[in-house]
């Protein structure tokens, strides 16, 4: 029988063996902000003491998490300081817990992953994506850059070259894309999403545990050629120098105006 327990902005559910932990702001395509990020954390977090197998992180609502919430930032653009220790006090600590939990960690993404969201799919074990989900480095549209670990990442799925090029394009990269490019593990039709993500989890479940620990933590040790916590500080410092720019003022104001930016490289 599963489990639920429910805050009004992250939810977490045992199904069996498999911890789903949801976003649940589809108002604004589950953006995310502290607090989210800390709620989804402590579930993290909590997974393997429950006696969970593998954990699912998913949004609400057709989204996957369409990245931070701009909106609720735009009112304080100009006074905004401190993107560093932010970065560093919330959404570093949930990057970290995805990377280093013991267990398997399924990023489940139907529609939108962006920005700060992509970076958290990036960071996942294994990738799902509905037909209809796309991933987007959006950064570069509001005149930041990627802050959650994807220049350690993203990389090193696709290649320096695509990544470059999604990270000074901030194009959006569909799902069959995506699956063709290595950045997904498989793609499912939309209508029937949750339900294969569900027996993808539920068979990953039944694996041997101590081995996937051990067999998630060797690999990662070998895919980590240089730090993924040295590379998340790296972005966090230059991302601090572009929260003062004029340029990221703009592109927040762009955003929430639905106009083209016009940056002025200030």
């Amino acid at each position: 029988m599963a489990q639920a327990t429910e805050a009004a902005i992250v939810t977490s559910e045992r199904k069996g063996d498999v911890k789903w932990v949801r976003l649940n702001r589809p108002e604004v395509r589950n953006a995310i902000g502290t607090d989210s990020a800390d709620l989804v954390r402590e579930e993290l977090s909590k997974a393997p003491g429950e006696g969970a197998r593998v954990v699912v992180l998913t949004g609400s609502g057709g989204s996957f998490c369409a990245g931070a919430d701009l909106k609720a930032l735009a009112p304080h653009v100009g006074e905004f300081t401190g993107v560093k220790s932010i970065l560093r006090d919330h959404y570093h600590p949930l990057l970290k817990t995805i990377v280093e939990s013991p267990l398997p960690v399924v990023a489940a993404v139907d529609g939108a992953a962006a920005g700060i969201g992509h970076d958290i799919a990036l960071a996942a074990d294994i990738r799902l994506a509905s037909d209809r989900a796309f991933f987007s480095q959006v950064f570069v549209n509001i005149g930041l850059m990627p802050d959650g670990g994807g220049t350690f990442t993203l990389p090193r799925l696709i290649g320096l070259g695509r990544a470059l090029e999604m990270a000074l394009t901030g194009r959006r990269v569909q799902a069959a894309e995506a699956l063709s490019w290595g950045l997904v593990n498989h793609v499912y039709p939309a209508a029937t999403f949750e339900s294969e993500v569900a027996r993808f989890a539920d068979e990953l479940a039944k694996k041997a545990p101590l081995s996937m620990a051990r067999s998630k933590r060797a690999m990662r040790a070998a895919f980590e050629t240089s730090d993924f916590a040295q590379a998340m500080l790296r972005e966090a410092d230059l991302q601090e120098e572009l929260f003062a720019t004029d340029d990221f003022r703009e592109g927040v104001m762009a955003f929430i105006e639905k106009r083209p930016a016009k940056f002025q490289g200030k």
